[in-house]
């Protein structure tokens, strides 16, 4: 199997590109949050959900408040497989993931590891201090491969979504990988 990654650009998709999102999960990190004495103790709990957890989305991936990202495509035989978005983020010196997500037909094919060493490349390219992205609690298969790839939970937002996001276990979490320039 011979897999290629390449740039694209908005310019060549004048009525945008959609990309539909799609994730199952068997698990879930459950957060739980306590006021204590002086401060707040956040914790994560790897659960299972009752039944597989199906999310499903589409995007056009030149949203607006991407404008500055780099778009890449993962191709597998002249067949898109996946796509990448990542930008810059000159403020605070990071390299941030939008969007990472490699079609089901096409996971477990190392086309994933082969974007991420790509913004790993990318970010010490850029001179950028850490790439960061958000994934959701309940996506516990994405969890699993950034941290296989030495991404570590760097944060969580408990209603980024909404004000249910604990209720539906679907908390933002942030993630971050340290470059070492």
């Amino acid at each position: 199997m011979m897999s290629t990654i390449q740039r694209i650009y908005k310019e060549n998709y004048l009525a945008g590109k959609k990309v539909r999102y799609c994730y199952t999960s068997e698990k879930y990190y459950e957060v739980d949050q306590e006021e204590i004495d002086k401060g707040w103790v956040f914790t994560l709990r790897e659960e299972c959900f009752d039944k597989p957890f199906v999310k499903s989305m589409e995007e056009n991936i030149f949203e607006e408040y991407k404008e500055g990202a780099e778009a890449y495509t993962a191709e597998v035989n002249g067949t898109e497989a996946g796509i990448m978005m990542i930008q810059e983020m000159d403020w605070n010196h990071t390299l941030l993931i939008h969007d990472l997500h490699v079609y089901p037909s096409f996971q477990k094919k190392r086309i994933g590891r082969k974007f991420i060493d790509m913004a790993k490349q990318r970010a010490v390219e850029l001179g950028a201090r850490s790439i960061v992205l958000e994934t959701q609690t309940s996506n516990y298969p994405a969890i699993q491969f950034y941290l296989r790839n030495g991404f570590r939970v760097v944060g969580l937002n408990t209603i980024s979504y909404s004000n249910e996001d604990v209720v539906k276990n679907e908390v933002r979490l942030e993630m971050a990988y340290i470059v070492n320039s």
